[in-house]
């Protein structure tokens, strides 16, 4: 039986107020005949970068795609049922028919598995559920919940060798064929002020696939985040990729994520940012308000970054972009100004640039990620 996605879509009402604007299963799903238990739920579309939020309610009117428009995005949900439910009995014309309902014919590809593609996408992925293998051109990734994988527009599959369903998250960013250039690193004295302790720094595992010299795809690097910084609310900022402009240029194997590199509040104006926040037992609203100051010049806060003083909520604030909000592991409150939203595992938040803050609902540990999209207020 397909998994229902929670979507959440908050943003601006009519009187500008930050409101809850839609909650419920997303209703854009996606089946795979020949794969029973397969299924691609979609949960948003952006068409351009930067990213239009304001007045925007809906966007699943488009045909569902294997791609984002080309300066766009999409997040969608995988579900992947166990290889062996499907080996032996698909054909080569029901992948042609499914490549084809999916307008994406051209991105079949060659390579160890039926369902290879090479779609012209930056997809940042997240395993939530099983255990998924992603296939490349010179070998496979067993990968477990928690992974994190950046497939960087090359050929590349999905498969499930386990005996229960397997769900990947993707937030797939529009590309192109050309050479990314190197992002300067950030300025020496912007460092976190203190070592992640042993169970943030060591939480996720994250995959990059590129290219090797010989254009076949392959795994460029596999280990923990390798950026990572505190907020003053005890959580901890893993610093996955950045995208410093769209569409994203696919080729030269950059690592966007490695350490080292600059970290900012909201993302590039045209660009995006994928970060994965753990959150433990909260400080206190005055501790908070009282270190925000020691982490702001590091963090970049007011780059773009709006926050409200005196609000009825600390911590509300508001970027310019698109978030792609997921909750991971736990729960978590979405505050917005006269109304809160509870998270579980698995829920979705589309945030359009609207005020807005995050709170505990328990002392259970949290884990959320954020795919924020250079865009507009809302």
């Amino acid at each position: 039986m397909v998994r229902p996605i929670r979507r959440i879509v908050a943003g601006n009402d009519d009187s500008g107020k930050a409101v809850v604007l839609s909650d419920g299963p997303s209703p854009d799903v996606k089946l795979d005949p020949a794969r029973p238990g397969y299924a691609s739920t979609r949960l948003w579309v952006s068409d351009s970068s930067p990213a239009r939020v304001a007045g925007v309610r809906e966007t699943l009117n488009s045909p569902h795609g294997l791609e984002p428009p080309p300066a766009g995005t999409q997040c969608r949900f995988i579900e992947l049922p166990p290889d062996s439910v499907w080996e032996g009995k698909v054909k080569p014309s029901d992948i042609d028919a499914w490549f084809a309902s999916m307008d994406a014919a051209a991105a079949r590809a060659k390579g160890p598995h039926p369902y290879m593609q090479r779609t012209r996408t930056l997809d940042l992925c997240y395993v939530l559920q099983g255990d998924p293998t992603l296939v490349l051109d010179t070998g496979e990734v067993s990968l477990k919940a928690g992974s994190a994988v950046i497939v960087n527009g090359v050929s590349h599959a999905w498969a499930n060798r386990s005996n229960a369903p397997a769900i990947v998250i993707l937030s797939q960013h529009g590309g192109v064929d050309e050479i990314a250039p190197r992002s300067p690193d950030a300025p020496p004295d912007h460092k976190p002020p203190v070592e992640p302790p042993p169970e943030v720094a060591g939480l996720i595992r994250r995959v990059v696939a590129g290219e090797d010299a010989l254009g076949r795809s392959c795994v460029i690097a596999d280990g923990p985040v390798p950026n990572m910084f505190p907020r003053p609310s005890g959580s901890w900022f893993h610093e996955l990729w950045t995208l410093d402009q769209a569409p994203a240029k696919l080729k030269g194997n950059v690592d966007a994520g490695r350490k080292g590199r600059g970290i900012a509040h909201s993302p590039p104006a045209a660009g995006a940012n994928w970060r994965i926040s753990w959150s433990g037992t909260s400080k206190p609203p005055k501790v908070v308000h009282a270190l925000d100051s020691k982490t702001a010049v590091a963090m970049d806060t007011g780059g773009g970054t709006e926050r409200r003083v005196g609000g009825h909520v600390e911590g509300m604030h508001r970027t310019p972009s698109l978030d792609y909000a997921i909750c991971l592991e736990g729960d978590r409150v979405l505050l917005l100004e006269d109304s809160e939203v509870v998270l579980e595992k698995g829920d979705v938040v589309i945030q359009c640039g609207n005020w807005h803050s995050w709170g505990p609902k328990s002392d259970v540990p949290t884990i959320m990620s954020y795919v924020m999209i250079g865009g507009e207020f809302g």
